[in-house]
Protein backbone atom coordinates (compact mmCIF):
# COMPACT_ATOMS: atom_id res chain seq x y z
CA UNK A 1 0.00 0.00 0.00
CA UNK A 2 1.22 3.40 -0.79
CA UNK A 3 1.27 6.27 1.64
CA UNK A 4 -1.67 7.96 -0.10
CA UNK A 5 -3.97 4.93 0.16
CA UNK A 6 -2.94 4.32 3.77
CA UNK A 7 -3.75 7.94 4.58
CA UNK A 8 -7.11 7.69 2.79
CA UNK A 9 -7.92 4.48 4.64
CA UNK A 10 -7.11 6.18 7.95
CA UNK A 11 -9.33 9.13 7.01
CA UNK A 12 -12.19 6.79 6.13
CA UNK A 13 -11.79 4.95 9.45
CA UNK A 14 -11.75 8.25 11.37
CA UNK A 15 -14.84 9.47 9.52
CA UNK A 16 -16.68 6.20 10.26
CA UNK A 17 -15.77 6.53 13.94
CA UNK A 18 -17.08 10.11 13.94
CA UNK A 19 -20.30 8.98 12.26
CA UNK A 20 -20.76 6.23 14.87
CA UNK A 21 -20.07 8.63 17.75
CA UNK A 22 -22.48 11.12 16.25
CA UNK A 23 -25.18 8.45 15.86
CA UNK A 24 -24.72 7.35 19.48
CA UNK A 25 -24.95 10.98 20.63
CA UNK A 26 -28.19 11.48 18.68
CA UNK A 27 -29.69 8.32 20.20
CA UNK A 28 -28.65 9.38 23.71
CA UNK A 29 -30.01 12.91 23.32
CA UNK A 30 -33.31 11.53 21.98
CA UNK A 31 -33.54 9.23 24.99
CA UNK A 32 -32.87 12.09 27.42
CA UNK A 33 -35.41 14.26 25.60
CA UNK A 34 -38.09 11.56 26.01
CA UNK A 35 -37.28 11.22 29.71
CA UNK A 36 -37.55 14.97 30.24
CA UNK A 37 -40.83 15.09 28.31
CA UNK A 38 -42.22 12.32 30.52
CA UNK A 39 -41.16 14.31 33.60
CA UNK A 40 -42.81 17.41 32.16
CA UNK A 41 -46.12 15.65 31.55
CA UNK A 42 -46.04 14.14 35.06
CA UNK A 43 -45.45 17.61 36.55
CA UNK A 44 -48.26 19.07 34.43
CA UNK A 45 -50.62 16.34 35.70
CA UNK A 46 -49.57 17.10 39.26
CA UNK A 47 -50.10 20.82 38.62
CA UNK A 48 -53.62 20.15 37.34
CA UNK A 49 -54.43 18.04 40.39
CA UNK A 50 -53.11 20.76 42.69
CA UNK A 51 -55.17 23.39 40.86
CA UNK A 52 -58.31 21.28 41.35
CA UNK A 53 -57.50 20.78 45.05
CA UNK A 54 -56.87 24.52 45.45
CA UNK A 55 -60.21 25.32 43.81
CA UNK A 56 -61.96 22.92 46.19
CA UNK A 57 -60.14 24.52 49.11
CA UNK A 58 -61.27 27.99 48.05
CA UNK A 59 -64.88 26.80 47.77
CA UNK A 60 -64.70 25.17 51.18
CA UNK A 61 -63.10 28.28 52.69
CA UNK A 62 -65.80 30.51 51.26
CA UNK A 63 -68.51 28.14 52.56
CA UNK A 64 -67.03 28.17 56.07
CA UNK A 65 -66.77 31.94 56.06
CA UNK A 66 -70.20 32.75 54.64
CA UNK A 67 -72.24 35.27 56.58
CA UNK A 68 -75.23 32.92 56.69
CA UNK A 69 -73.17 30.21 58.38
CA UNK A 70 -71.58 32.60 60.86
CA UNK A 71 -74.99 34.04 61.75
CA UNK A 72 -76.46 30.58 62.22
CA UNK A 73 -73.56 29.50 64.43
CA UNK A 74 -73.86 32.68 66.51
CA UNK A 75 -77.60 32.11 67.00
CA UNK A 76 -77.34 28.38 67.77
CA UNK A 77 -74.01 28.13 69.57
CA UNK A 78 -73.81 31.46 71.40
CA UNK A 79 -77.50 32.30 71.69
CA UNK A 80 -76.95 35.61 69.91
CA UNK A 81 -79.50 37.54 67.86
CA UNK A 82 -79.71 40.64 65.71
CA UNK A 83 -80.52 43.69 67.87
CA UNK A 84 -84.02 45.11 67.85
CA UNK A 85 -84.33 48.83 67.08
CA UNK A 86 -84.98 49.61 70.76
CA UNK A 87 -81.76 47.74 71.73
CA UNK A 88 -79.53 49.95 69.54
CA UNK A 89 -77.71 52.71 71.39
CA UNK A 90 -76.17 55.56 69.41
CA UNK A 91 -72.99 57.02 70.89
CA UNK A 92 -72.00 60.57 69.97
CA UNK A 93 -68.62 62.07 70.58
Amino acid sequence: MSAVTARQSLQVIVLWMLVLVSAMAVAYVSHVCRQKYDQLTALERENNQLQVAYGKYLLEQSAWGSLQRIETMAMEGLDMHSPQPQEIIMVKQ
